[in-house]
């Protein structure tokens, strides 16, 4: 079964706001077995929804819709549906309610123009949105497919996508099975994991669908299984995947979700040891990594973006010295801070990074990318440079990533 996603809005088009939407639905319906064959972000104008839906309409069986559902005059998604199908609004006394008495707690006038979002075609299931003011729209068409209207914030969408949606489409279709089973790698190149993987992707059988997903110093590793029996096609993936953690052993983080600074997490709080970290290119983002899991103030201990050289003096005692004659972006410097780090916070293990984010500042020796990166052990402290790449978020994501993998590398030895 194929589904097409459409989401309305001149704010997506002019990149105004993220459409979050499309990849919410999208996870929702392959859980239920519906593929995606599309994905299109139109504007507010009438003849673009009519020409769209008309052609989505003929190659899937279910189309789903989020934005224009609001009470002003540029929400244009409930008339238009309304002209296509060919129905009347009528106005829906529980849904007028609902919106009358949900206004009224946030104190809000209830307008003629609050009124009209209960003016509903006709024809359409209403899909009360117990969360907002616009209710959702479920059309039949003649073709026997669907076509669902969805209001477009965010947590209004997912209520009636979990509440209404799901449970109706489950009901109306007979619906088929796909499987999708994420492992997460890191520290090797998409290349070079292609290669030593070749041998074991080949031997895939024919129904698992392999693809390679990079990010900053990971490569997710997805199989995908269409139309099969759902214990089968797991316990197929889960063989292949076990064979794969014989064959990269070391480059292995987990499955979807598991993250290196998860691990490094997972660690410390089983070994009941400490961190705190040292960041000047990176700007905290290391720091914010760890603070963002539940649990972390068992272990971090401090965080100091010593973005000036005086801070990271003042503050870490890195010697002046080291900066004079190497530079911050330095392997004397970089050890520094993260022993610094490790002191002033009595830390068990800190990380350390200074480089150059861009888009100026650098040289011919040491180019816009180039970050040292140090973690401070109870025994040693380890240093290594990288070049991150020339755009400055990439370069802050990539460091970050480098500097928690060293630091994981070092606790997998123990």
């Amino acid at each position: 079964m194929r589904a097409t996603i459409v989401t309305i809005g001149d704010e997506i088009l002019i990149g105004q706001i993220v459409d979050t939407n499309s990849a919410s639905i999208s996870r929702h319906l392959n859980g239920v077995g519906i593929a995606i064959g599309e994905k299109i972000s139109i504007g507010d104008r009438r003849d673009v929804i009519v020409e769209t839906l008309q052609r989505v309409m003929r190659t899937s069986e279910v189309v789903i819709i989020t934005g224009g559902l609001g009470p002003t005059k540029d929400d244009i998604t409930k008339h238009t549906l309304a002209q296509m199908f060919a129905s009347e609004l009528v106005y829906n006394e529980a849904e007028g309610e609902h919106v009358r008495r949900l206004l009224e707690r946030r104190g809000i006038a209830f307008t003629e123009l609050n009124r009209g979002q209960a003016m509903l075609p006709e024809c359409c299931t209403v899909l009360h949105n117990a969360h907002g003011t616009a209710p959702g729209m479920w059309f039949d068409t003649a073709e026997g497919g669907v076509v669902i209207s969805l209001p477009g914030v965010p947590f209004e969408m997912e209520h009636l996508m979990e509440d209404e949606v799901l449970p109706r489409l489950k009901e109306r279709f007979e619906l088929g099975t796909i499987v999708h089973r994420t492992l997460i790698t890191h520290g090797i190149a998409e290349s070079i994991l292609a290669e030593r993987i070749a041998a074991w992707e080949e031997a895939l059988p024919d129904y698992l669908h392999l693809a390679y997903l990079p990010a900053p110093n990971i490569v997710r590793l997805r199989l995908s299984a269409y139309d099969v029996e759902k214990e089968q096609s797991e316990s197929e993936i889960a063989a292949a995947f076990a064979e794969l953690e014989r064959i990269i052993p070391d480059n292995i983080i987990g499955m979807e979700g598991s993250t290196i600074e998860q691990r490094v997490h997972e660690f410390l709080i089983s070994r009941g040891e400490t961190l705190a970290v040292a960041e000047s290119c990176t700007g905290g983002s290391i720091a914010s990594k760890f603070t963002a899991m539940a649990g972390a103030s068992t272990y971090f201990l401090a965080g100091v973006v010593s973005y000036a050289n005086s801070a990271k003096c003042n503050i870490l005692g890195v010697d002046n010295e080291f900066i004079q004659r190497d530079g911050a972006v330095s392997e004397s410097v970089a050890r520094a801070m993260a022993e610094g780090a490790r002191k002033v916070s009595g830390a068990d293990y800190a990380i350390a990074t200074t480089g150059i984010a861009g888009p100026t500042g650098g040289s011919e020796l040491k180019p816009v990318g180039t970050v040292w990166m140090a973690v401070a052990t109870p025994e040693k402290t380890i240093a290594v440079v990288r070049n991150c790449g020339t755009d400055r978020s990439q370069i802050i994501s990539r460091a970050s990533a480098y500097a928690i993998e060293l630091l994981y590398n070092e606790l997998k030895k123990l």
